[in-house]
């Protein structure tokens, strides 16, 4: 029992001794912020509040600019900190200084949800000149300093009464701060110096002393033990005797009682060190300069430093920095399109449009093969339908819905009255009338899928889409062609894996015409209007999921013109084509919407694509039980014509900077391997089935399954 007690008695006594302050937080800062900085703007803008959490007790925290100035507007309930926004020592008086204009560096202390209300109205204001300049923002318990320049830490130490130099060496190596080892601090530059100074303003011991050989001054524990600094009891020595000062460790002495230390420079105070006394440890004074001083100095601070230390990382969360783009800065070089993300948007934009009006051509050309192939236009009786679109409604109206439907969703959108999709609706009711009997129907849906690689310049993308067509098509004059054709489909573009996506809508009316020359020779030809809406999601700060979204419509003209030549050699049929496909796209210009200041206003813009191909397609035919079976194999080679298209947009929030991208395409040609096959049932059905792949100048690919199935009545 005795030792059940004692356990738990030296619990309780290290839970009094440990300080009120948990430092498992962590701080939620914008990862970028792209802002006309000419005046004030609140980090805030970027759609990501800085934030800290998971902190409890007494919080310093400090703000940095590394150029231009930086505020809080809101300072209620906080206490001011020594060294910060003009104060000289610690003091529960509220900071209404750090929502000054000129500061380049503020702190306080209080609460975590004080620090939060205060965080939410921190701005920055550049300075003109930096491009990219960064704020960072540091945490740590009250009464302990982080230096952005070197990502070190330091304590001011108040030890209540005189301490000696050796005392304080043995009390600063015992300390640990964020998993980092303690020393008395050396000082190596005067960026550091002046950081102690603000922050301490007090008599403080340092880590230097002279006790190995007089005047021979170095640096004692932490990364620069040993290192000298002064030799010979004067900064303007570089040796005496046997003490050299090591390079980088230079010191200065202040030149004359009073006078400031030239541009650079720190270190001794005037006539110093002077070993009055045998004075043989470093402290630095008020006004920053250095002083040697005896053991029994009556010193009662000490400056503990932590950092530096071989092998040791910082435990901290409390640290981060954020780099903004002051675009109206003379040596900014920023522009809105060097964004991976946003390029990956623009050009699936592209893509996107090309894809949509290549797979609608191809899928009418498709149904102009098929027809050679079985010497007639097969009829779809419209109620199979719902075989194709996977409908399991028992709707006896299945056909006036799907006719209404693709009617009403795709005429009705390019504009031609309603009443004439009805009247399609209407006379597609009925289609056993002797007048209509020479029309018939088909459908087919495909499904596609592609990667495009990774590049220096550009995040790979990842490409679903998906497509469904219905037509009718007459066979008016000895196997020559004329028909009509709806399309529906969509192509989702993924750029990487950080949620940035474009998925795009299309509709199309298509007209297209197949003339037969004689037996060996057609001619196919095919006219589309159409358009798309194109709907995008962007990742602006990844690390916050900050997005921001958009939409814009595009509206189409395209074509395709196809010559067929047909031969047989013993059972196979080998037909040898060429092809050239063009469209023309006027897409609109469009505003993303969202929280984030990074959000753009894109200008409209043309997109003129062309392609070439020359291919060739072998098939046979297999007789088999109540049932004809028709494999085919099919190659093609394709050259891209598609012109450059030059996007234009700005920032929302600075409309005045406008950035420009030159859209081009990624590959010049591709190379398209098929294989597939038509099923002929003596039951009137008709299945076809055909798998793609696209390989794309060793950019990425494309694999498309196309599947359609008809049904003579």
């Amino acid at each position: 029992m005795s030792n059940k007690y004692s356990f738990i008695k030296a619990f309780l006594a290290l839970i009094l001794v440990l300080p009120n302050f948990s430092f498992a937080g962590t701080v939620t800062m914008p990862t970028s912020l792209v802002a006309d900085t000419s005046s004030f703007v609140t980090l805030s803008d970027s759609g990501t509040t800085p934030s800290i959490s998971g902190y409890s007790g007494t919080l310093l925290v400090s703000v940095t600019a590394s150029d231009g100035n930086i505020k809080v507007t809101t300072t209620t309930s906080l206490k001011r900190a020594s060294g910060y926004c003009g104060y000289g020592s610690d003091s529960d008086d509220e900071p209404t200084d750090c929502t000054g204009n000129s500061l380049t560096e503020i702190g306080f202390r209080g609460t975590q949800d004080d620090i939060n209300t205060a965080l939410a109205t921190l701005a920055f204001k550049g300075d003109g000149t930096a491009g990219s300049p960064t704020v960072t923002l540091s945490v740590t318990p009250a009464g302990s300093l982080y230096n952005t320049a070197n990502g070190h830490y330091y304590k001011v130490v108040n030890h209540g009464g005189n301490i000696t130099w050796t005392a304080a060496k043995t009390a600063a190596e015992n300390s640990t701060l964020n998993g980092l080892s303690g020393y008395l601090a050396s000082i190596t530059s005067k960026q550091e110096n002046d950081f102690i100074d603000a922050k301490a303003g007090v008599n403080a011991w340092l880590g230097g002393v002279d006790t190995g050989v007089e005047g021979c001054w170095k640096w004692s524990g932490g990364p620069d033990d040993g290192k000298i600094f002064t030799a010979g009891n004067d900064a303007d020595n570089v040796s005496s005797g046997d003490c050299a000062v090591d390079t980088g460790y230079t010191v200065y002495e202040r030149p004359g009682a009073g006078a400031a230390f030239g541009d650079g420079e720190f270190g001794w105070n005037f006539n110093e060190p002077n070993n009055s006394g045998n004075e043989d440890y470093l402290h630095i004074k008020t006004d920053g300069s250095w002083n040697d001083y005896r053991q029994t100095t009556a010193v009662r601070y000490y400056v503990i430093e932590y950092g530096g230390m071989p092998g040791e990382t910082a435990t901290t969360t409390g640290l981060t920095t954020l780099t903004i783009e002051s675009v109206e800065a003379s040596e900014s070089t920023y522009n809105a399109f060097d964004d991976k993300q946003l390029k990956g948007i623009v050009e699936a934009h592209n893509e996107s449009i090309k894809s949509s009006l290549t797979q609608s051509t191809d899928s009418v050309l498709r149904r102009m093969e098929q027809y050679r192939r079985f010497g007639n236009n097969q009829r779809l009786k419209i109620q199979d339908l719902k075989f194709v679109l996977n409908d399991r409604s028992s709707d006896e109206d299945i056909e006036k819905r799907l006719i209404e439907h693709y009617s009403k969703e795709i005429i009705g959108k390019i504009n031609i009255k309603d009443y004439m999709a009805s009247n399609i609706a209407n006379l597609m009711d009925d289609n056993s009338e002797n007048k209509y009997n020479d029309w018939v129907w088909w459908a087919s849906g495909s499904i596609n899928k592609g990667y495009l690689n990774f590049r220096s310049d550009q995040l790979g993308r990842l490409t679903d889409s998906n497509g469904f067509v219905i037509g009718t098509d007459i066979d008016y004059d000895n196997n020559s062609l004329l028909g009509f054709a709806f399309r529906n489909d969509e192509i989702a573009n993924y750029v990487s894996t950080n949620g940035t996506k474009s998925t795009s809508r299309g509709r199309h009316l298509m007209m297209y015409h197949t003339l037969k020359i004689n037996e060996q020779n057609f001619v196919d030809t095919f006219f589309g209007l159409g358009e798309t809406n194109q709907h995008t999601n962007r990742a602006v700060d990844i690390a916050n999921n900050t997005r921001v979204t958009g939409l814009n419509k595009a509206s189409h003209a395209f074509g395709a013109f196809k010559y067929n030549f047909s031969n047989n050699f013993k059972v196979f049929n080998i037909s040898n084509y060429s092809q050239f496909s063009f469209g023309y796209s006027e897409i609109d210009g469009y505003t993303e919407t969202g929280s984030s200041n990074s959000k753009m206003s894109f200008d409209d813009r043309d997109l003129l694509s062309s392609s070439a191909t020359i291919g060739m397609k072998i098939d046979r035919s297999f007789k088999l039980n109540n049932s004809d079976l028709l494999p085919h194999f099919k190659f093609d080679y394709n050259e891209d014509l598609t012109e450059d298209s030059v996007l234009k947009g700005s920032l929302v929030s600075s409309p005045s900077n406008q950035y420009s991208t030159t859209i081009s395409k990624h590959f010049s040609s591709s190379l398209r391997i098929e294989a597939g096959f038509d099923w002929i049932f003596d039951n009137g059905w008709n299945v076809t089935s055909i798998f793609n792949r696209i390989e794309k100048d060793g950019f990425g690919h494309e694999n498309a399954f196309n599947f359609s199935a008809n049904r003579k009545f």
